[in-house]
């Protein structure tokens, strides 16, 4: 649709590939993304977003998606700070990361693999170790210090999805109650519609450090309730 190509990854509907001339090349969007809603409408599968796609006729189609790129970033940044000095990628799947001031320090990578989770390289290992061809490897040893950053960074990756996911699932729910003439009450009604938008701003307090693990849970789980 609109030459967007999709596939479903962490319960989530992510645009995995755009044809050059989809209008979608002059946006801020790009592959890797993930599709929430299209023109209002909460999109928790890829037969919707293809079908509300197909039934949109405007020339601007507004689409409301999550952006991993800056997710990263903004984790990054919030659990390094600025002890290391850090380099992204084009991409922005990888980051080199490099201590400040120490003549000793050699430049580690934090590389984001395709299902979004991050590992922690040492692409200068094999050169300065003596290893044998079968052990090569650039993993870093799992003593390393910043593997715990690794694990941070990991852990808020799985809360905001874990989030976002939650919070399209309930909105899709409750859009399909609606559509079905069936009556959800007027709490229900005035809660899902803006649960997505209340999670979202949920999320962005734990990633910006605003709120520590539980509480993000407890809040989470409150919202997720009501």
């Amino acid at each position: 649709a609109m030459g967007m190509y999709f596939k479903v990854k962490h319960g989530l509907v992510q645009l995995v590939k755009v044809d050059p001339d989809s209008p979608v090349v002059s946006t801020s969007m790009k592959a890797g993304d993930y599709i929430l809603a299209i023109n209002g409408s909460v999109t928790g599968s890829i037969s919707k977003v293809v079908e509300v796609l197909s039934e949109s006729n405007d020339d601007m189609v507004p689409i409301l998606y999550f952006n991993m790129r800056q997710l990263r970033v903004s984790l990054v940044d919030k659990v390094i700070g600025d002890l290391w000095k850090k380099e992204w990628s084009d991409g922005y799947d990888e980051c080199v990361v490099l201590q400040p001031g120490n003549g000793s320090s050699n430049p580690l990578t934090l590389r984001f693999k395709e299902e979004g989770m991050c590992e922690l390289l040492d692409p200068l290992r094999a050169f300065r170790d003596n290893f044998s061809e079968n052990d090569n490897t650039p993993v870093v040893p799992p003593d390393h210090p910043l593997n715990s950053v690794v694990e941070t960074l990991n852990h808020g990756i799985i809360c905001v999805l874990s989030a976002i996911k939650e919070g399209v699932m309930l909105q899709s729910k409750s859009s399909d109650v609606r559509s079905n003439g069936s009556s959800t009450g007027s709490k229900s009604d005035g809660g899902s519609g803006s649960l997505i938008g209340e999670l979202a701003k949920l999320s962005e307090m734990y990633k910006e450090g605003l709120l520590s693990k539980d509480d993000f849970e407890a809040i989470k789980s409150k919202l997720l309730k009501a």
